[in-house]
């Protein structure tokens, strides 16, 4: 099947763009440094106990990544993992306000570098803007990014420590579905989150049912809360014990609840990093399998993108190329192509 792929979920930013406490022992300022950056990956390399060894070359491969020196070498990495003409969305993140200290180059310089790298790659490049409500006049500025870069949709970060519901988001939202522009918000319990907050307290600004109202209020932007809920509660949901409604249900659940009730004619989720984690050992289906029953339901077939979440998922075994292999060859071509080519321009609103 001769069809564009998208990847709709990827990461190109750099040590330069994370703050300066957002690793432990002055990893951020070394990585940024190609002396230091060499050592420690080669500490990594020699002096782990050869039983990690196997985890000790995934991170060192992570933080290999992230300590380039430029977007465009983190993304040709990605590139060659890829049939020639597959597109993607990169996500940029504003880390500034998650009490880690600051980045070594302002975050508009990291949406400048997308919008070179953008123009570079022939439009392969998709350019999202993170945006965080604790930024000063950041209305204002999403505006200007979003015509001086051509910025194509918005990345959220709740876990960071803001409510999605934000009545400074509740602007950014107005805009963004006058002018065509989609959402994609952090949802699962992992990931990130701001300095001083614990797992569980993370977990109450990024949880999906915060985006009911949202949703409802904005009934033509097109929104993914990525992850599709993310692997610990597909591990929950997977127990068979967890009810069905009420606090305690799963995040899927909720997802799931969410696409049927055909309220959120405009809610998207995808399955970047989620694939990527390790299915029990007992289990006699792995996550691929899992997913294809979940995508028989047409409402829920129909708003699943594919994306992986690279180069956070450099810390895992399975590589960007056996995931997206994996999938098509368990969804098929059909189911595997809605994914991945009919859904992502329905979300992008069918742009080029």
């Amino acid at each position: 099947m001769d069809l564009t792929i998208y990847n709709c979920h990827i990461h190109t930013f750099t040590a330069e763009h994370i703050p300066d406490r957002f690793l432990p022992l002055g990893l951020v300022r070394a990585l940024r440094r190609p002396f230091l950056r060499g050592l420690i990956l080669w500490l990594f390399e020699k002096l782990i106990p050869r039983s990690n060894k196997d985890a000790a070359a995934r991170t060192g491969r992570f933080l290999a990544r992230g300590a380039f020196e430029s977007q465009a070498r983190v993304f040709e990495y990605v590139q060659l993992q890829y049939p020639a003409g597959t597109r993607f969305i990169v996500l940029p993140m504003d880390m500034e306000f998650m009490a880690a200290g600051k980045p070594e180059v302002p975050y508009e310089a990291q949406l400048r570098e997308l919008a070179e790298l953008r123009d570079a790659s022939k439009g392969t490049v998709i350019p999202f803007c993170a945006v965080d409500p604790r930024r000063p006049n950041v209305v204002e500025e999403f505006k200007r990014w979003h015509k001086e870069y051509k910025i194509r949709g918005v990345k959220l970060y709740p876990n960071l420590g803001y409510f999605p519901d934000d009545p400074v988001l509740l602007e950014i939202y107005a805009y963004c579905e006058k002018n065509k522009l989609p959402i994609i918000a952090h949802c699962s319990t992992g990931g990130i989150r701001m300095t001083g907050l614990s797992r569980a307290e993370a977990q109450k600004f990024a949880h999906p049912a915060n985006y009911k109202g949202v949703l409802k209020q904005f009934p033509k932007l097109n929104f993914c809360l990525a992850h599709f809920g993310g692997a610990d509660e597909w591990e929950r949901h997977l127990t068979g014990e967890t009810p069905r409604k009420g606090e305690d249900a799963t995040w899927l659940t909720v997802l799931m609840e969410m696409l049927r009730s055909k309220k959120y004619p405009n809610l998207y989720t995808d399955v970047s990093y989620t694939l990527f984690v390790e299915k029990p050992d007992y289990r006699p289906f792995n996550y691929f399998e899992f997913l294809k029953v979940l995508l028989v339901e047409k409402c829920v077939r129909e708003h699943v993108l594919f994306g992986t979440d690279y180069y956070m998922v450099e810390r895992e075994k399975v590589s960007e190329k056996e995931v997206s292999i994996a999938l098509r060859s368990h969804l098929g071509e059909q189911v595997y192509f809605q994914l991945a080519h009919h859904n992502p321009k329905k979300f992008l609103y069918n742009h080029r």
